[in-house]
């Protein structure tokens, strides 16, 4: 299966919670604006310190505990609300991954993680996740246990992800492949393309084409997204074709 259980689970919540699907391709906005408490802010040339002065600029202090360095989006999350920041002068294609992967970041390491501690716990236990209180023994075992984010939660999207950290690796993963199936579900990308019996090749040049022409996304989203569909229905490359590819 290309996407967990919980993963998809999420996705049908934000549509129910959204009330409606948007076509194709999707910017995903007003679907946010309808499901979630997340506002969208865009600025041009996006870093570190943008983001810091626009929130000082509101009465929100926060420092970033690294240096400064141009993003291509940031999430900001605090009470059960949050706030994607995006920078303004990337493509609509760029902007539209960048709102899906964040957005997707709020939902699967922020919303659900904070939904199931107040399931546990009660909503007394959001006091502790907002830090304004400490954690009693049991509430700080959990939270350590299921990493649960305490206090404001962040997430950079990176230019380029250059971590070697496998678990940095597998959170980016994660929401990458939220995100994707935000705006591009595998069962509308197979009512797009003919996978009739073919060359690898064909129907990957096919599959490719639709992701970045009828869907939106990035050249370099499509390529191993169009990949893993088509080897996920057994219409991956054959032996023959996998030994040339190699070559």
């Amino acid at each position: 299966m290309w996407l967990d259980n919980e993963s998809q689970e999420i996705i049908k919540t934000f549509w129910e919670l959204a009330g409606e699907k948007e076509t194709f391709p999707r910017m995903l906005e007003r679907s946010i604006s309808l499901a979630l408490p997340v506002a969208l802010v865009k600025l041009p040339h996006l870093d570190l310190h943008i983001i810091e002065n626009w929130l000082l600029s509101r009465n929100v202090q926060y420092l970033f505990d690294c240096d400064n360095r141009a993003v291509r989006g940031c999430l900001v999350a605090f009470g059960g609300k949050g706030i994607v920041f995006v920078d303004g002068t990337d493509t609509s294609t760029e902007l539209r991954f960048t709102v899906a992967h964040e957005t997707a970041h709020f939902l699967i390491d922020y919303w659900q993680p904070r939904k199931k501690s107040s399931m546990k716990y009660g909503v007394s236990i959001l006091e502790v996740i907002d830090g304004f209180r400490e954690p009693s023994i049991d509430e700080r075992v959990y939270s350590i246990i299921n990493g649960t984010p305490i206090g404001i939660f962040t997430n950079l999207m990176e230019r380029q992800l250059q971590s070697k950290n496998i678990d940095v690796w597998l959170v980016e993963n994660r929401a990458d492949k939220i995100a994707i199936a935000l705006l591009a579900p595998p069962n509308e990308v197979f009512r797009e393309i003919d996978i009739a019996s073919r060359s690898f090749n064909e129907r990957r040049h096919e599959i490719v084409s639709v992701l970045i022409s009828n869907f939106g996304l990035p050249d370099y989203v499509a390529l191993p997204y169009g990949i893993d569909l088509l080897k996920s229905i057994g219409k991956g490359p054959s032996w023959a074709e996998s030994i040339r590819l190699a070559m």
